[in-house]
């Protein structure tokens, strides 16, 4: 597809600008999910010619953002939500995981993510206020949804990229950033699935929004705090972007952040799903306030989390992207991870009341990469969904202490009947007991969505190096070096960093701004 230019050395990322390029553009953006799109869209808007790199092939295309659900963080007050993020990125100490001026410049952005879409034609519509954290201003979030979920979402906005004559090489891996004799970063040296190396050169600037490292076990093993550790998203995301970034000199940070939780790992594929721990009704429940407020469901199940000691440690109703940072617990007597796995154990009216996992995004959401059965049986013939008549059964076939499990389990009923959690604060209006033989469980991992870790970039969308300067001609966009530090603001807040880290590269990279 491409050709490398006449006297390039494969192993340098040093070129001459008079060498020749197989293509020039203006724009080049690295990656095809909500944030390189929005990128391409705003760059082009503004009079550039973009190239979008995309190393997946376009049938079966399947980005983070398309496989997301349908929530997008906006801003009803923007000061308040100044606060609150700020509050976020000072926890636990006054230093704080991302630099101020850069969170309240991106919360001006964060707050026009709902709208953007819309001036665009997307179908977004208010849906409630919210936050993750109980911090001052975490009421001025609000929760827009997109209708069709991020799928939907994504199919839109390929064609608005469409609708602007945007070139998308597809099939077509980054492998390097090239770099002039002074530093800038003045082309891609790229590798199409089938075809020699070749190198194109950006006349302003080169977006990368490529994504994180979920699927890079070296890269997880040794920047996050838990491990194993497994994700929802695309397997296509290995940390290209992260290399790429140090090789021209990249600074990095929020390395051991990520938005996660409980998962469960689909044996034989890459992808961990997530998990409807209250059954058909939990998504409304968990975002609503259901369960919180004492709403409580007549087909709502009962159901527990344990650890390999089968003892329950925290409260089941947790928060959606924080609860991973509980599971890297480490003894150090016993040099293990005694939370990894956890088991999700539960009784027969879960099974009956509905899939285990969720239909609203990940491989079981829209794009059906794998079809979870709507009864769970299938998952139980595989061995994915393990059972038992009594707990003291089910604890040996999880090999973990069956008299502690049996003792958990009698426990909790009698919170239940209580209307009490003394040991993990559960709600009442979640305390459903396991009364309903047989029982089942599950392996639990930490894994989510996303990790957040990557090259740091200030307010204007520009990478930094080790000293804190802008690399002239390299932005960055989305997770890849998200904002958000060790704590994830709510639901739908990497969606919206997508869209405002995007539209900020894609401004400052069309006027080719330079430090």
């Amino acid at each position: 597809m491409f050709q490398r230019g006449k006297g390039q050395r494969k192993s340098q990322n040093l070129l001459k600008t008079d060498d020749k390029w197989a293509k020039a553009v203006d724009v080049i953006v690295i990656g095809y999910g909500l944030a390189g799109a929005t990128a391409a869209i705003t760059a082009s808007d503004l009079g550039s010619e973009v190239l979008l790199l995309e190393k997946s092939r376009q049938a079966g295309i399947h980005s983070n953002s398309s496989m997301a659900g349908s929530w997008i963080m906006g801003v009803s007050d923007l000061p308040r939500a100044v606060q609150y993020l700020e509050a976020l990125n000072r926890t636990n100490g006054n230093r704080p995981w991302t630099d101020p001026e850069i969170i309240r410049e991106m919360a001006k952005y964060l707050a026009d993510s709902p709208a953007w879409l819309q001036r665009l034609g997307g179908k977004v519509d208010f849906a409630l206020n919210k936050s993750e954290h109980q911090l001052p201003g975490g009421e001025s979030l609000a929760l827009w949804r997109y209708a069709g979920m991020g799928f939907r979402m994504m199919d839109f906005l390929y064609g608005k990229v469409k609708d602007r004559g945007v070139q998308v090489a597809y099939g077509t891996a980054a492998r390097r950033l090239l770099t002039n004799l002074r530093g800038e970063v003045i082309g891609v040296r790229v590798k199409p699935g089938e075809g020699k190396e070749g190198d194109i050169r950006a006349r302003r600037a080169v977006i990368m929004a490529c994504g994180g490292f979920e699927f890079n076990e070296p890269m997880k093993l040794n920047y996050l705090k838990a491990y194993p550790a497994y994700f929802t998203g695309t397997e296509t995301n290995t940390g290209d972007g992260i290399r790429m970034a140090m090789e021209a000199g990249a600074d990095l940070w929020h390395m051991n952040c990520v938005a996660a939780r409980f998962v469960l790992k689909l044996p034989g594929m890459p992808w961990a799903v997530s998990m409807e721990f209250a059954g058909l009704n939990s998504e409304r429940q968990m975002m609503a306030g259901g369960l919180e407020n004492g709403e409580k469901q007549a087909e709502s199940p009962g159901f527990i989390v344990v650890d390999r000691g089968g003892k329950r440690y925290t409260n089941e109703v947790y928060k959606g992207h924080s609860l991973y940072y509980e599971l890297g617990l480490f003894d150090s007597q016993r040099l293990v991870y005694p939370r990894i796995p956890s088991y999700y154990v539960f009784d027969q009216r879960r099974m009956e009341a509905g899939r285990l996992t969720g239909n609203r995004g990940g491989a079981t959401g829209a794009h059906q990469l794998y079809h979870w059965s709507s009864d769970n049986s299938d998952e139980l013939a595989k061995g994915w969904i393990i059972t038992a008549v009594t707990p003291r059964k089910l604890a040996r076939k999880l090999d973990i202490p069956a008299e502690t499990l049996e003792r958990t389990i009698a426990a909790y009923n009698r919170f239940c009947q209580r209307g009490k959690d003394p040991e993990c604060g559960r709600h009442p209006a979640t305390l459903v007991p396991l009364d309903s033989p047989p029982f089942y469980a599950c392996r639990l991992w930490p894994g989510g969505p996303n990790t957040q870790g990557g090259p740091r970039r200030n307010v204007r969308g520009q990478i930094l190096n080790t000293d804190g300067d802008p690399i002239p001609g390299l932005y960055g966009a989305g997770e890849l070096g998200s904002i958000f530090g060790m704590l994830y603001p709510v639901g739908g807040g990497n969606l919206s960093e997508c869209i405002a880290s995007g539209r900020v590269a894609g401004e400052n990279a069309a006027e080719g701004l330079s430090p």
